[in-house]
């Protein structure tokens, strides 16, 4: 981290200020900043769908049944003043806030006064299985990539929410990983938000499998899958199925529902003038699909939710996964061979992601 600080600094250009950003739209400049924000706003919202369109009519079987847990999670343990407060003392000191422009920073110098009526609210929202509607509301600012700064494309979605709402999914993070772990609920092959595992379990994996190919005389091939905004695109149906099937129900199952729907999002130009912070905003829009940007509990649903994942692969070849990166591993005695392997294990994993909402990025596999 502390190396590409300084590469970025060193190397740093202009960037284009919130209140500069012109778009192009069907051969229009358009400058004015409330249009601007209307557009990227819809722009940002139709990415899923459109990463989606790839698997149109390409759906060629459907899913085996997959596994239903005897144990389940009907409800989440209650917090406490103690509990929120350690909690938000080991949040990450700065400055950045969602919409009630509370920051972490502010939080932690005021966690004492505020961890037992915060308590009092999560409690309230595990016992009627309802996340706070008031912290479905994200702020998202537009960061240029490259190419044409023109073009809505070229921006990628910066998205902001609540740091009340972290605190709450954390507390809520904290009971769902105690329920996978005690109930052995994840699979072997993820090495990501599981206790004793790391980037470093995954890699000393992928090395043992190449060691034994080769103690075997066999080719080894890894096919390195990489998914277009996966995030973005989970179907909430879906997620919450997959979380059924995992055992969870009565107002545990209700609040993850709660969690994902009815959220909303709207797009904010920030810029300075004479001193001061000005911004304007578009108007919120409904998210339909997608797990919370910046979000604790968005990488670990997105665990659960390819964690069948291994189970379809078994008869092809093994997966080797950390979170949202997925390896395909598997070896053969010769190169023939080996082109077949690999064209059924794609061939299996773009049957999973049609059949599951999410699509493969060819550029990047």
């Amino acid at each position: 981290k502390a190396m590409w600080e300084v590469i970025n600094t060193t190397w740093s250009k202009k960037k284009t200020s919130d209140n500069e950003i012109k778009l192009e739209v069907e051969g229009k400049i358009i400058d004015n900043s409330t249009e601007v924000a209307e557009k990227l706003n819809s722009h940002f919202l139709l990415i899923a769908e459109k990463t989606l369109e790839q698997n149109n009519g390409k759906i060629q079987t459907t899913l085996p049944p997959i596994h239903v847990t005897a144990q389940q999670l009907t409800y989440l343990r209650e917090t406490d003043e103690n509990e929120v407060n350690t909690i938000i003392r080991n949040l990450k000191s700065n400055n950045s806030s969602g919409l009630d422009e509370v920051s972490s920073k502010i939080l932690k110098f005021c966690s004492e006064e505020l961890a037992l009526p915060l308590a009092d609210i999560f409690n309230k929202s595990f016992k009627e299985g309802k996340f706070p509607s008031a912290l479905k509301l994200s702020k998202v600012y537009p960061k240029h990539k490259s190419g044409s700064t023109l073009e809505a494309c070229n921006y990628r979605p910066i998205s902001l929410i609540s740091t009340f709402s972290k605190l709450c999914e954390r507390i809520v993070l904290r009971r769902l990983l105690d329920y996978c772990a005690e109930h052995n609920l994840l699979t072997n092959c993820q090495h990501g938000f599981t206790k004793g595992k790391s980037t470093t379990s995954a890699i000393i994996k992928m090395v043992e499998t190449l060691i034994d190919s080769l103690e075997e005389g066999k080719l080894t091939t890894g096919i390195f899958l990489d998914f277009s905004k996966a995030f973005d695109c989970l179907s909430h149906d879906l997620i919450i199925r997959k979380l059924e099937n995992l055992g969870m129900a009565g107002t545990a199952k209700t609040w993850f529902q709660s969690y994902l729907e009815g959220r909303r999002q709207l797009v904010e130009l920030r810029h300075t003038e004479n001193g001061i912070c000005k911004f304007v905003r578009s108007r919120p829009q409904p998210v339909s699909r997608g797990v919370p940007q910046g979000s604790v509990l968005g990488p670990v649903l997105f665990i659960l939710f390819t964690n069948d994942l291994p189970q379809y692969m078994a008869n092809t070849c093994s997966t080797l996964m950390y979170a949202d990166d997925t390896t395909l591993v598997f070896s053969e005695t010769s190169t023939e061979n080996m082109a077949i392997r690999s064209y059924i294990s794609l061939n299996m994993a773009y049957q999973y992601c049609h059949n599951n909402d999410l699509a493969v990025n060819t550029t990047k596999t």
